[in-house]
């Protein structure tokens, strides 16, 4: 389980399928040339805020299909099972088919739930996703907005036009950070804890299914002995399986509680950026005005 969690944090640490400009240049008369480079790969990928999305929602689709396996499979045994019951007339052999079907039914009714969970967080999932994305295209706001400072400023006021807009990018970024932090932890939290429940279900499951399976040809006391021993392993499962269906509502609350705040904050950030676009347009101003009464002296 620790090594998983370790691999987990490192994927999260390696990076993001997002791309990012290499550079962008600018030319601007008699003040030469001016580029702007992005941060470093690393550090611009860590700032992204949804570099650790990916690697956790990998982890989600396999513990989906992890459920949807089993459930499948616990299906099938309840069907054979309901099959073979007319036919079995030992009341050992028919008590012990008969526990084995009520533990194989509880688990394979309490499997969709959690599957309908799941689906819905991966859906809402992509919508944190799309709205991360829009710091790609702020990246390219700040550059245009440098560029008609700088053009229209001969490269004096460029300084100032790349620290306003910078500030105005990191902080609602940080902002978009914040508002999904408690949501992608407590997702990796619920995640690790869903496939370890599901890890440990696993051979029980299966124990008890090969014992149902194999019951007729057994006789009927050594058939209930190998059904209860595989049941042991399943005692605590329907427990187990209620705590992580409670626990991914609460994720899906918590996720919903970050959509809120980051889309707030983007319709904030969106006010804000014309009031930055207007300050600047009053430097262009300013420097003009500038000029006009440098000439006129």
């Amino acid at each position: 389980m620790l090594r998983s969690m370790w691999l987990l944090l490192l994927l999260a640490l390696g990076g993001t399928n997002a791309k990012e400009p290499k550079h962008i240049t600018f030319e601007s008369g008699n003040q030469g040339t001016a580029e702007i480079e992005p941060q470093p790969e690393s550090e611009s990928l860590s700032e992204s805020g949804y570099l650790i999305i990916q690697p956790t929602s990998d982890l989600q689709n396999e513990n989906a299909k992890a459920i949807t396996t089993l459930r499948e499979k616990l299906e099938n045994s309840v069907r054979g099972i309901l099959s073979d019951l007319p036919n079995t007339s030992k009341k050992r052999r028919r008590q012990a088919l008969q526990e084995a079907l009520d533990t194989l039914t509880g688990l394979s009714l309490a499997l969709p739930k959690l599957e309908t969970s799941l689906s819905a967080i991966g859906k809402q999932q992509k919508v944190i996703v799309r709205l991360f994305r829009h710091q790609e295209e702020w990246r390219f706001w700040a550059a245009d907005q440098v560029r008609k400072v700088m053009e229209s400023t001969e490269g004096l006021h460029t300084a100032e036009a790349v620290t306003v807009t910078e500030e105005v990018n990191k902080r609602y970024g940080s902002r978009l950070r914040s508002c999904a932090g408690e949501f992608i932890w407590l997702q990796i939290r619920f995640n690790l804890d869903l496939a370890k429940t599901l890890d440990s279900l696993q051979s029980p499951a299966n124990q008890l299914i090969e014992a149902s399976e194999g019951c007729s040809k057994l006789r009927a006391k050594k058939c209930r002995n190998a059904i209860r021993d595989a049941l042991r392993g399943l005692m605590l499962a329907p427990q187990d399986l209620d705590e992580r269906w409670s626990a991914s509502c609460q994720l899906e609350k918590s996720q919903s509680t970050a959509v809120r705040c980051m889309e707030q904050a983007l319709e904030e950030y969106t006010e804000e950026r014309l009031l930055t676009e207007t300050s600047l347009q009053g430097v262009i101003q300013d420097y003009r005005e500038s000029i006009g009464d440098t000439m006129e002296d």
